[in-house]
């Protein structure tokens, strides 16, 4: 069975459970809700948050917000603001009513196709996204709402969100790229080339009960004086901010 089958076969069988499912994480009271990207089958937004920079202070925008975890988390952490959004309304449904369930109001959520809807005059310090690396052909069509939460035919969404995102950066920035070890760094390192992009690797590990090494970058452009990315590509460290 193939990568992409497998991935097909696990996005089915985490909606086979009782809905909305309840889950308590990060001191949080949260629901799941049916035809969301499941946190119960699919867990590295739970290394990811563990192993974020520090964000007091700071304004985030999260791609691809799922149920809300983990930008829910730091906006009540500490974070200025959260824009969370999602391209499946649901989920976005989700994240909201989460938020309201946790009394968290330094948070907006709205449905937006990477940063289709996301007005040209917002800055912010950290733009982060749960990157779904599951590798398709370029022709490749998604057969339900969930699969853009796992799999991008040709790495499109990729480099849309690399080549959009640091306009929508402030001065001192960064985008903040969760990057499971089963993707195509191949494709990663040309996109980054391509848009004359730097990049750092912030953090790398596994998550209790896996396998997989989940990575999270700090990525900018070269130009801002970030340190090359052939020179930090193998650098292994804790998690620092930009």
């Amino acid at each position: 069975m193939t990568d992409l089958a497998q991935i097909r076969t696990r996005l089915k069988l985490s909606q086979q459970c009782t809905f909305p499912a309840y889950i308590k994480e990060f001191g949080l009271d949260l629901i799941v809700n049916e035809e969301v990207f499941s946190p119960l089958e699919f867990q590295n937004w739970r290394w990811l948050t563990e192993n974020f920079p520090p964000v007091a202070g700071k304004s985030i925008l999260e791609i691809g917000c799922g149920f809300g975890l983990p930008g829910l988390h730091l906006a009540k952490l500490g974070a200025l603001s959260l824009l969370a959004c999602d391209v499946n309304p649901k989920a976005v449904a989700n994240t909201f009513e989460n938020a309201a369930r946790n009394g968290i109001q330094n948070v907006e959520v709205i449905e937006s196709d990477i940063f289709n809807d996301i007005p040209l005059n917002r800055k912010f310090d950290f733009i982060f996204w749960n990157y779904p690396s599951v590798f398709a052909p370029d022709d490749y069509e998604y057969k339900d709402n969930l699969e853009p939460g796992a799999i991008d035919p040709g790495y499109r969404l990729l480099s849309r969100f690399l080549s959009q995102g640091t306009e929508f950066l402030t001065d001192s920035g960064c985008i903040l790229l969760g990057f499971a070890s089963g993707g195509r760094d191949d494709l990663l390192s040309e996109i980054i080339d391509a848009n004359d992009l730097a990049s750092v690797l912030l953090a790398s590990g596994t998550a209790p009960k896996g396998n997989q090494i989940y990575r999270m970058f700090s990525i900018r452009k070269s130009s801002a004086g970030h340190p090359g990315r052939s020179e930090e590509a193998n650098r292994r460290r804790a998690p620092s901010s930009c």
